[in-house]
């Protein structure tokens, strides 16, 4: 009965996107009217469609409406062949057809959902903000603190540094090791910091996973105040089970007389300060 399959596929006058439904399933359907199972010939039409909604190289309609008329072809093609092997092949081809319709549909929707995946990755990816916290990635927030330094220059203003480290404690109550906050964590942390620092102020991340804020404009005692007052704001809005430990690493510079590089290099000297001796804020 194999033979029959490929034989009267083998004479049909089938359109471009018709034939590309079909002609990975043909090998499949001959064995499954031979006895074999369906299971095949139902995977590679699905693996077809989800191949067209990742390419969007036909609209799913058209897939429905294209293997409609390859059954339909097929059928004919059967019945005309006259003998009792064709109309029991017919018969299995017809029993198919609502499945496969199914599975056309599932395939596509599978490839568009694949597609919405790698479009929101490339769009994060290229997004200067991190998804999880809206803070500007490291790189960003390094341009932006060397913006923020030229212009302090030009204008004699003041700018404010503050780096926060976030420790969670650790699930054993008997270990003294502190663990890396999860995304859930900076996630809360960065809705926290954007809700309490001015429009002009800047969010970022660091490399090692903590944030870094450029404040301009803010005098030393301006810069402890909102240091502890991000503490306590952190510390109601974060974690409230079990909140993280708060380190903060500060620098101040009344006249900005030093590069961006060499800021972060004091203050990342700070930060390392802060988490051996756990005593917040350390001043760089």
């Amino acid at each position: 009965m194999d033979e029959l399959i490929f034989t009267v596929y083998g004479g049909l006058e089938l359109g471009e996107v018709s034939r590309s439904l079909w002609e990975p399933a043909v090998p499949h359907l001959a064995r499954f009217v031979g006895g074999g199972d369906e299971g095949p010939v139902l995977a590679a039409i699905e693996d077809v469609a989800r191949s067209a909604g990742l390419s969007q190289s036909a609209p799913v309609a058209v897939l429905l409406s294209e293997f409609t008329c390859g059954s339909k072809a097929l059928c004919d093609g059967l019945h005309a062949h006259g003998t009792a092997e064709a109309r029991e092949a017919r018969r299995l081809v017809l029993g198919l057809e609502n499945v496969v319709l199914t599975r056309i549909a599932t395939g596509y929707s599978a490839g568009l959902e694949e597609t919405i995946v790698r479009l929101r990755r490339d769009a994060a990816d290229a997004s200067p903000l991190d998804p999880s916290t809206g803070a500007m990635k490291p790189d960003e927030v390094i341009e932006q603190l060397s913006l923020e330094v030229n212009r302090c220059q030009r204008m004699e203003l003041s700018l404010g540094l503050l780096e926060l480290a976030l420790e969670e404690p650790a699930r054993d109550e008997t270990s003294s090791c502190a663990r890396e906050p999860c995304r859930g964590v900076l996630h809360e942390a960065g809705e926290c910091l954007r809700e309490n620092l001015r429009r002009y102020d800047s969010i970022g991340l660091t490399s090692a996973g903590g944030f870094l804020l450029v404040l301009p404009d803010i005098s030393r005692r301006g810069l402890a105040g909102a240091a502890e007052r991000l503490r306590r704001e952190l510390a109601a809005s974060v974690g409230p089970s079990a909140p993280p430990r708060f380190l903060f690493a500060l620098a101040h510079y009344d006249y900005v007389d030093v590069n961006a590089g060499e800021m972060l290099e004091a203050l990342d000297h700070s930060m390392r300060q802060a988490c051996m001796v756990r005593e917040p804020p350390t001043w760089s």
